[in-house]
């Protein structure tokens, strides 16, 4: 039980990982924040889901099958690990914009115009 778990969880990883390298790219997270896929349509709020209404699948290595739970399990860790970029990308994008003119002392408005950004 303990290999098979070792290997199914390397596996999961393996896939995300290669699904990862490849929508980790500016258009991909832009496409992934606007919420709405190629046609126009609403992504679903599950992510594996939401990357298969994109198109993006995992690489399944030659020669193995993978169940669709595995491939959801990896497709999963993956979306969640895009959103968490977009939401850094956002707080960052933010913290740059509202950058005040004294870094060492920000004032009550800094603050306002941070959250407000936010």
């Amino acid at each position: 039980l303990v290999e098979r778990a070792g290997f199914l969880t390397a596996l999961v990883q393996r896939l995300a990982g290669g699904l990862l390298a490849t929508a980790w790219a500016e258009q991909h997270l832009d496409q992934l924040a606007s919420g709405v896929d190629a046609e126009g349509r609403r992504l679903p709020s599950k992510g594996w889901m939401a990357l298969r209404r994109l198109g993006w699948i995992p690489l399944i290595p030659a020669g193995l099958r993978v169940p669709d739970r595995v491939r959801r399990a990896a497709e999963e860790e993956t979306a969640r690990a895009l959103r968490l970029a977009l939401h850094r990308r956002a707080v960052t994008t933010a913290i740059i914009a509202t950058w005040p003119a004294d870094p060492r002392r920000r004032t009550t408005d800094d603050w306002v115009l941070l959250r407000r950004h936010l």
